[in-house]
Formats: C-alpha cells, structure tokens, sequence
C-alpha cells in the first residue's frame, strides 16, 4: 500500500507521474495491428490518355471499348459506357489516366484482390 502524506504534494506528482509514465509504456509496446498487406510483384502502370486505353482495350480483349450498361436493367434505362482504365491480369498491367487517381486506384485493387464485379 502507497501512502500520501497530504502535506507533500510533490509526493501525489512524482506518482501521478509514474503512473501516467507507466500507462504511456504500455501503450507503446501493444500489438499493432497492420491490416490487410499485399506484395504485387512485377506490376506494371502504363499511362495512357482517353482514345489509348479504348484502343489498347481492344487490343488486349477483343471487345469493344464503348458497350451499354448491363442487360439485367431495362432497356430505357441503359445507357452507353466507355472503358476508362482496367487491368490486364494476362500481363499484370494497369493502364489508366495518370492523374486520375479513382480510376488508377480502383484498377490497384482488380490488381491485389483479383476480378471483383460483373464482367461483360
């Protein structure tokens, strides 16, 4: 048991400072938690304008670079896409507009968590 002789305050600090200085420590030695960490080795970014990433589109698929969207919606509905960027899982290659971040980023992920929506 600690006693405090109430006539010594600098007794309570020293303390209230040791205890504080112990609860820090603690907190600098738990477990960090990382999240989820992937390695991508050999990818590849290739920065490509508008009518360079249709056409190398379709060149790596085969398919048509402009398509309507799904056919589960109804027919007044669809409308017209163009491909914007997309991944080649063949070559392990992004090609998207460089300085369009949601696009190259949302390419990043088809990259380290694969195909992830409905493919036309």
């Amino acid at each position: 048991m600690i006693m405090l002789n109430a006539a010594n305050g600098s007794g309570i600090l020293r303390i209230a400072g040791m205890i504080f200085a112990l609860a820090l420590t603690g907190c600098a030695f738990s477990p960090s938690t990382p999240g989820e960490e992937y390695e991508i080795s050999h990818l590849k970014v290739v920065f490509l304008d508008e009518k360079q990433i249709r056409d190398k589109w379709e060149e790596v698929t085969g398919k048509t670079a402009v398509m309507m969207t799904p056919r589960l919606v109804r027919e007044s509905k669809r409308q017209e896409e163009v491909v914007v960027g997309f991944y080649d899982f063949r070559t392990s290659t992004i090609y998207c507009p460089k300085m369009n971040f949601e696009v190259c980023g949302h390419e990043l992920h088809h990259a380290v968590l694969g195909r992830f929506h409905f493919e036309r």
